[in-house]
This record gives structure tokens, sequence and C-alpha cells, in this order.
């Protein structure tokens, strides 16, 4: 009982923080985009990220940030990426994922990624970007990137997407780049990106996993990591459009970590009320 009272206690003190960060600073908004390979080995972790991207959502959102999802289908039997949902809210990126397929054996993951990016030659199918929001991409693979000559995989008209290619985008998109891979083979293809772009690479075998305690887990694990992401870039660009809210007024730094605070106290919460049931 007493527990309890201290959780109640402890969860109306972080609706007051939140209440309070919340009036002085609107959230900082962010568009991810989840690139999921689609080849035959694939399906246990499409499954995870399914069932799995309502908790993902609700870790940023508790920790200040307005973001939309989107989904990009890569390496079926068609090779060409797809989209699979434009931005939306997280219970629809989870109907939408019902579409992805398992079946192929080829993995562009460098002209998934420039897809994701709106910005392989010819894409008709344009994800809707907000204006001015902060763009994280997301790959989620087992093999390294390969294929990417494939019909209809090219960027900036030389037949196919190089790594260096992709750099640029993410460069001049200023945009977040996360990997989440099986081995160092794999990382090979992923990995400088991440290192280059404000993420971290992060291991596919745990969101692979048939015990539901580990996969949450690591999706617990990977979206604090993402959050903090999310909050050093905009400490290091307060004047990022993303970061810039509430009529215009710079986030103030010390808000910033408050939220990530407030965030951290719900992830201690849950797990003590683990742990009290």
């Amino acid at each position: 009982m007493k527990l309890n009272k201290h959780l109640a206690s402890a969860a109306v003190g972080l609706g007051a923080l939140f209440g309070a960060a919340s009036q002085a600073q609107a959230a900082i908004v962010t568009d991810v985009i989840m690139i999921v390979d689609e080849s035959g080995s694939m399906g246990n972790v499409q499954t995870n990220l399914r069932n799995n991207i309502g908790l993902f959502a609700s870790i940023l959102a508790a920790g200040g940030i307005d973001a939309r999802y989107g989904l990009v289908g890569y390496g079926n039997g068609a090779v060409r990426p797809r989209m699979v949902t434009d931005l939306t809210d997280a219970t629809s990126f989870a109907t939408a994922a019902q579409g992805l397929v398992a079946s192929g054996g080829t993995e562009p993951g460098h002209a998934a990624t420039s897809f994701a990016l709106n910005s392989i030659d010819g894409q008709t199918d344009l994800f809707s970007f907000r204006s001015g929001a902060l763009k994280n991409i997301i790959i989620f693979t087992d093999e390294q990137s390969n294929g990417d000559g494939c019909n209809g995989c090219s960027t900036g008209g030389d037949g196919s997407t190089s790594f260096s290619e992709v750099d640029n985008l993410l460069t001049q998109q200023n945009a977040l780049f996360n990997a989440v891979l099986v081995n160092a083979t794999t990382a090979f293809t992923y990995d400088d990106l991440a290192a280059a772009h404000g993420g971290l690479t992060f291991n596919l075998s745990l969101m692979n996993s048939t015990d539901q305690t580990v996969v949450s887990q690591f999706v617990q694990d990977f979206a604090d990591a993402k959050l903090q992401e999310i909050l050093d870039f905009c400490a290091l660009n307060p004047t990022d459009p993303a970061c810039v809210n509430n009529g215009g007024q710079v986030p103030e730094p010390g808000t910033l970590a408050l939220l990530g605070l407030g965030a951290f106290g719900l992830r201690a919460s849950r797990r003590m009320l683990s742990v009290a049931s």
C-alpha cells in the first residue's frame, strides 16, 4: 500500500512537471521513418515491431516529442523500396505494418534510405514530412546493403544509390539515422552512417527474440536512446525549426532536461510497478 501511495505521489508530481513544461514549451516535432527489410528471415522482427510500436511511441511522447511514423518496406520480390504507410500515428502504423512481407533476398538498404528521404529518381510516393520537423530514419535489417542498382533504385541519375549519396542526403536534410543490425558484416554499410548522423547501432537479435520480455526491454531501451538523441540534437541546435516552438521561442536546455528526467521517472515507476506486482 505504501508503495502504491508513493507511486501515486510520483505520478502526480510527474504530471505537474509535464504540465508546467508543456505550458512553457511545446513539444519537439519529429517525423520518424522506419525502414524494414522484407527478406525471408525478417518475419519475426516485423511482428515484434508491429506489436511494440505503441510502447516506443509512448516513451517519445512522455519525453515531450510530437512524433509521427512512416514505414518503408524493401527487399521483397519486387526489390524496389515501397511506402507501406505515409506518416501517421502509432496505431495506424501498426495496422499498416501488417502489410509487410518476408519473401525476398536482395536488400538495397541505401536505396531504401534514399527513398525514405523522398530522393529516389522519379519517386512518386512521397512522405508528407511536416514543415520544419526533425527527420529520424531507422533501418531494421539482417544484411548489408546490396542490390542498390536495382530498377528504380537510382539516386542522382547514376544508376544506383551509394553510401556517399545517402550520407550527403542525410546531411542535406539534417536527419538523424539509426540502424538495428544483426552483426558486424551488416554494420559495415550502416555503422558509419549512424555515427555521422547523431545515432547509434542496435542489436537486431533482441528484436528478433521470441521472448517478449526481451523484446519489450529492447524497445524500451531503444526508445530511451532515441529520445535522448532528439533532446541532444535540440540542445546542440536550439534554433532548428523542429526545436523552436511556442510562438518562436527557443527551447531552454533546462526544459529539455526536465522532460528527459520526467521520461526517466516514468520508466522507473513502470519497473517498480512490475516488481510490486
